[in-house]
């Protein structure tokens, strides 16, 4: 409502600044044209939320629908169905995205909720003919139709789908080999580090090297960023605790063959993405290479050397800080809001854990729980603030 009023005024008032002589009416059109595209920016966001939303209600009641009848329908008439609603839904979003270009928001829900019958219908049908197969390849497979598909149609909520359930096969696969060879659980903290660095890594050097407008279309390299943070930030927080880190000492002679190769692996792709990142002429990529190459140093050494739990967990607590700190200053020096959002809300959560960690087995729990609520208003408070005014100085810029 206060959009469309300050709309409204520019638009009363644009007409008298041109009578007046104070802009040209170029200007004025210029100035209308600039917030009404905005505007419209947002709306476009908020319809794609919907339909997207709409999408996975779809998606999920028609699984849902299948699960329940299954045993009830022949053979054929379940090929067909899964068969009708995976087609039915691409020809739905093709004529609504490419043939008529009206509702593009919908027909892009649409794919979305094509790939995801796609992935059910791998699973229903593998049960209906009981194929015996390697149990995390289905979501390989579902993860390689979905990239095809967010190139071919490039959509971006299709492409942090396709990041999403290729993120599940890993970690499903890391699960599989933990439980059939053994080791430590810290094991799949471990590959989070690897695995959410390797993928921040290799998505920021794509923006830097790939052709920009193909990946701003796809949103293949933005979303394995964000993704590839969490992962990676939620992986060195469980070792930011003593506890945890006393696990690695030792954890390298614990893993077994298919673990222990996956993890080689992708420490291998995160070391070469920070070589790439170190090559590159910008700061902040030197910088990001620098803490991903020692995260991943110091992991590799501490669990086929091992050491004491505590002096790693302040080594690992000094490098959450410095992805915090360096995500803040990598997205002021780079024009990325998103990135400062980031790291303001890591720097909230690392001080928080903090004073539950250090304070909390200390103090009364309920002088504990008037502190914590007292640190978070806080925290929230003067973070906010500076957020609101580096992402000003970033506007004014």
């Amino acid at each position: 409502m206060a959009e469309r009023s300050f709309g409204e005024q520019l638009a009363r008032e644009s007409k008298e600044w041109v009578a007046e002589g104070l802009v040209t009416a170029e200007q004025a059109e210029t100035l209308r044209s600039r917030y009404e595209g905005a505007g419209e920016a947002r709306r476009s966001r908020a319809a794609a939320a919907l339909a997207v939303i709409g999408a996975l209600a779809v998606g999920f009641g028609v699984i849902g629908f299948l699960a329940a009848n299954w045993d009830a329908l022949p053979h054929p008439a379940r090929l067909a169905l899964i068969t009708v609603a995976i087609a039915g839904s691409y020809a739905g979003g093709y004529w609504l995205c490419e043939r008529t270009g009206r509702h593009p928001r919908v027909g892009e829900a649409l794919y979305l909720l094509g790939v995801l019958l796609f992935g059910a219908a791998l699973f229903l049908v593998g049960q209906m003919y009981h194929v015996e197969a390697h149990d995390p390849l289905a979501l390989l497979l579902w993860a390689a139709a979905a990239f095809a598909v967010a190139a071919i149609v490039r959509s971006r909520a299709i492409a942090w789908a396709a990041w999403l359930i290729f993120s599940g096969w890993i970690g499903f696969e890391a699960g599989t080999a933990l439980g059939d060879d053994g080791g430590s659980g810290s094991a799949l903290a471990v590959l989070a580090v690897f695995y959410g660095g390797a993928l921040y890594g290799l998505g920021t050097a794509a923006v830097q090297r790939v052709r920009r407008d193909w990946l701003d279309e796809t949103g293949f390299a933005v979303s394995a960023r964000l993704l590839g943070l969490a992962v990676f930030t939620a992986g060195l927080f469980v070792f930011t605790f003593s506890g945890a880190a006393d696990d690695l000492d030792g954890a390298g002679a614990e893993l077994g063959g298919a673990l222990e190769a996956g993890l080689v692996v992708l420490a291998a792709v995160a070391l070469a993405a920070a070589a790439v990142l170190a090559v590159d002429k910008r700061r902040s990529s030197r910088y990001g290479a620098l803490v991903l190459a020692v995260s991943v140093g110091a992991l590799l050494v501490a669990v086929y050397v091992g050491g004491d739990g505590g002096l790693y967990a302040l080594l690992f607590n000094l490098l959450l800080a410095t992805v915090a700190l360096g995500a803040i200053f990598t997205g002021y020096d780079n024009d990325e809001p998103w990135l400062v959002n980031a790291g303001v809300v890591l720097v909230a959560i690392d001080l928080v854990a903090r004073y539950f960690d250090v304070f909390w087995s200390a103090l009364p729990r309920s002088v504990g729980m008037i502190g914590a609520g007292l640190l978070v208003l806080g925290i929230a408070y003067g973070l906010e603030r500076q957020r609101r005014r580096l992402l000003e100085r970033m506007e004014a810029a």
